[in-house]
């Protein structure tokens, strides 16, 4: 059984994510936790005798509704809701890596949110606190076949466990797998990472870079039309070079494609 962590804020861009993240692993036997998590230190200001209570009698009576729709329309997905009160990023980072999960999905909103989103907001803080493989689907994005996967692969180092999510979905939608080298030449140096997916028989591009990695990248997505970019973050690896400036950080998480992030395991 598929086991994922969807946390859920009642948002149309959380609430896409979760229907995002049902088509993308039916029709295997799927667990879904639904966690909403809840800080009243945030109110604080409106000084309410009883807003903890409030606030969780809010927060229950939308995920009522929102697993009874979901439990009418996907009858054979077991649906587990979870509402605690505690600040998000920690709450969902200790469930994440508790093993338990197979993935975390969430949604984050466009350009527009993405400085607030990645400074210091739950997406960005769990994305740079977990250990868990993160699916980031972009606002709006409707499931479509993953016929197609981009792993744009940097020089870092990583492991074969690395990589097993990325494998089970492969897996799981016959994709192919195409590997982005985003660089002035080719190397040697992908030789390493490139044998831990070679079971895969990826095809690998070379993208001359301009200068702007995120800005190649994304390019090359709206380009060759795949169905998920996955990436590894490792410290201060590939992903933290993408992400060292405001805009750069802005253009990768208003990627065009959902965005699989796989966090870099020890040999």
């Amino acid at each position: 059984m598929i086991k994922i962590l969807v946390p859920i804020d009642f948002s149309e861009t959380a609430t896409n994510a979760f229907e995002y993240a049902i088509e993308l692993f039916r029709p295997s036997a799927l667990e879904v936790v639904v966690l909403h998590s809840y800080d009243t230190r945030s109110h604080a200001a409106l000084l309410m005798k009883n807003i903890d209570a409030v606030i969780e009698r809010d927060a229950s009576n939308k995920m009522d509704k929102l697993m009874q729709r979901m439990r009418a329309e996907h009858p054979d997905i077991s649906f587990k809701p979870k509402i605690i009160k505690h600040q998000a990023v920690t709450a969902i980072t200790a469930l994440g890596d508790s093993g338990d999960f197979d993935f975390i999905v969430m949604g984050t909103k466009g350009a527009s949110g993405l400085k607030e989103v990645f400074m210091g907001s739950i997406t960005g803080g769990i994305i740079s606190k977990t250990t868990a493989p993160v699916i980031v689907v972009p606002e709006n994005y409707r499931f479509r076949p993953l016929n197609e996967i981009v792993f744009a692969m940097g020089n870092d180092s990583f492991s074969h466990a690395t990589v097993i999510p990325l494998k089970l979905l492969v897996k799981k939608h016959k994709s192919k797998v195409k590997v982005l080298h985003i660089a002035d030449k080719k190397t040697s140096d992908l030789d390493v990472p490139l044998s831990h997916i070679a079971d895969l028989n990826p095809s690998i591009d070379y993208a001359f870079g301009t200068g702007n990695t995120n800005k190649d990248l994304n390019d090359y997505l709206m380009k060759d039309f795949a169905g998920l970019l996955c990436m590894v973050r490792t410290k201060k690896g590939f992903i933290e070079r993408l992400l060292g400036e405001s805009v750069t950080l802005k253009q990768t998480f208003n990627s065009p494609v959902p965005l699989l992030i796989l966090h870099a395991k020890p040999d």
